[in-house]
């Protein structure tokens, strides 16, 4: 039977995936020196994958009636977000790739990717 629910929840999950893998693989470009990280069309890619996760995101947020100031596993992951799009951005920072930066930034994408599937802020540990 079909779920517009169910489907829209399955490609948030496959969106989320592909700006995980993009980031990683990305980075890991990056600190070995290729160019093609640099690239506009790979940043449009980005773009676009990160516009496709806000809707669908934001489109759970209507069909299933969240609520982050109710949902604190919700308003923990975007809490997550901000920071990890700081971190991101001073990981690939004007052309220099900075580790710290960017293993905060991993490590900040597996704690939304875990608060998403646990639905709790403290990851099921509390």
């Amino acid at each position: 039977m079909y779920s517009y629910d169910t489907q829209m929840s399955e490609i948030h999950a496959l969106l989320g995936w592909c700006a995980v893998t993009l980031f990683l693989v990305r980075g890991m470009a990056f600190q070995f020196g290729a160019a093609w990280p640099k690239d506009s069309r790979l940043a449009v890619l980005i773009f676009t994958v990160a516009v496709l996760l806000s809707v669908t995101g934001l489109s759970l947020w209507v069909l299933r009636h969240f609520n982050p100031f109710r949902d604190g596993w919700l308003m923990a992951k975007l809490l997550a977000l901000l920071v990890y799009t700081e971190a991101a951005h001073v990981a690939m920072d004007e052309g220099k790739f900075h580790v710290p930066g960017y293993l905060s930034a991993l490590l900040l994408l597996a704690y939304m990717m875990a608060v998403s599937i646990t639905r709790s802020p403290w990851l099921g540990l509390f």
